[in-house]
């Protein structure tokens, strides 16, 4: 009965996204910004076309870009990244094929298309030319969506398996997408070619995804009575006192940005969590995070240090969006916290009431000045109250199948 509920689920979120022209109810129309909306980056090296929107949008759907032999076990890119949650999953971590469980928790694609690095450790920032070798700057959106394909604990597929399968399925549909690509079929170029056009695809429907239909944005255009007073009280702390917009500056909320430095955007709040990150990595029976470089980190996720190698950016992770929260939980890169409240509290009091946690002290790094700074205040019940119900304002639309309410409780 759970094997046919989750294939009846599944096969409604392909319906939607298959069915859906844009995401119009959103502002996407993938080519300009609405009134009031930030222009989406898009790079030279990919120019944004409806054809390539339509093929992406098919392939961001196609669990057979895994593992052939993964049988029923197979996923897609909408299997984690689903708009009935938010485009994330709602898991603590997100299950890939064989019933792996991957790293950490999935992030919204909503608003993606903004930040110029992706994954919660900022590894995906830009794709190399097959040809000549050269990055292609802006092409972190592209560089994520071929990640999970070729990660055994998600999508665990080849490139050649994934451009023979294309070729074979969408042949036509990738010329009109891109036809340059023909002049190099039957080439020893046509695999990354083929593999780079598909990431190439899914970043463009990605580019569709974007959300600025909430409260906060009704406020901002002029609506006096968008936020009730408990939000204005919020945003007033989120403005002022807890300089939250430090790290989470409108109208994007994150430091992420193509506007921004890019080696900023990444911070360590001291969130650690006992279980699954000192736990077996499913794919290899490894642990989960060795770390045989920093031995004294044995089990602990590291962040933005696997990227960078240095020292100062150990326990370092990518400042997520707070678009959308009312759907996306559970909050932080291990899926820490599902209430936006006791997320709210452990970022300005690095604890949370009622929640006994005896490794809450137990975290690679060092915290952030700005996060050092937040806490060195008191906070009354009151205000993280307030500051929570501002954040829900940054929630709108009707993607969230249902689980609205539920990041508040």
């Amino acid at each position: 009965m759970k094997r046919r509920f989750h294939v009846v689920v599944f096969a409604s979120v392909v319906l939607f996204i298959l069915l859906t022209p844009g995401l119009a109810v959103w502002g996407a129309t993938g080519f300009t910004a609405e009134a009031g909306e930030p222009v989406v980056p898009v790079p030279e090296s990919n120019p944004l076309t409806p054809e390539k929107i339509q093929l992406g949008k098919r392939l961001f759907a196609d669990r057979n870009l895994s593992d052939p032999d993964a049988g029923r076990t197979r996923v897609a890119c909408v299997t984690c990244h689903s708009p009935m949650f938010g485009f994330s999953d709602g898991g603590v971590r997100s299950t890939g094929v064989y019933g792996r469980q991957g790293k950490r928790n999935s992030p919204t694609v909503f608003n993606a298309a903004f930040q110029h690095s992706q994954f919660w450790d900022g590894r995906a920032r830009y794709l190399t030319d097959p040809l000549t070798g050269d990055p292609l700057p802006g092409t972190s959106l592209e560089a994520q969506a071929l990640g999970p394909i070729q990660d055994p604990l998600e999508m665990n597929n080849t490139p050649e398996n994934v451009a023979g399968y294309v070729l074979n399925r969408y042949r036509d549909s990738l010329l009109r997408a891109f036809p340059e690509v023909e002049q190099y079929l039957g080439t020893p170029y046509e695999v990354p070619v083929v593999f780079q056009a598909v990431g190439k695809a899914i970043a463009s429907y990605e580019r569709t995804v974007l959300a600025f239909d909430t409260p906060y944005d009704a406020f901002v255009a002029g609506d006096s009575g968008a936020l009730s007073e408990a939000q204005l009280r919020g945003l007033a702390l989120f403005e002022g006192k807890g300089n939250c917009t430090a790290c989470h500056p409108a109208p994007l909320f994150t430091d992420v940005t193509y506007s921004d430095s890019p080696d900023g955007g990444f911070h360590n709040i001291g969130v650690f969590r006992q279980g699954y990150e000192t736990g077996t990595n499913d794919a290899t029976g490894e642990p989960l995070f060795p770390n045989p470089d920093v031995p004294d980190y044995e089990g602990y996720d590291l962040g933005l240090y696997y990227v960078t190698g240095a020292p100062a950016d150990i326990g370092k992770f990518k400042t997520p969006t707070l678009r959308q929260l009312l759907c996306t939980y559970p909050y932080m890169h291990n899926g820490k916290y599902y209430r936006i409240r006791d997320a709210v509290e452990f970022v300005v009091r690095g604890t949370v009431s009622g929640i006994d946690d005896p490794y809450e002290g137990d975290f690679p790094g060092t915290v952030s000045p700005v996060i050092t700074q937040i806490r060195s205040q008191v906070w009354t019940d009151a205000e993280i109250d307030d500051l929570a119900a501002f954040l829900g304002s940054l929630s709108g639309g009707h993607m969230c199948g249902g689980r609205g309410m539920m990041g508040m409780r």
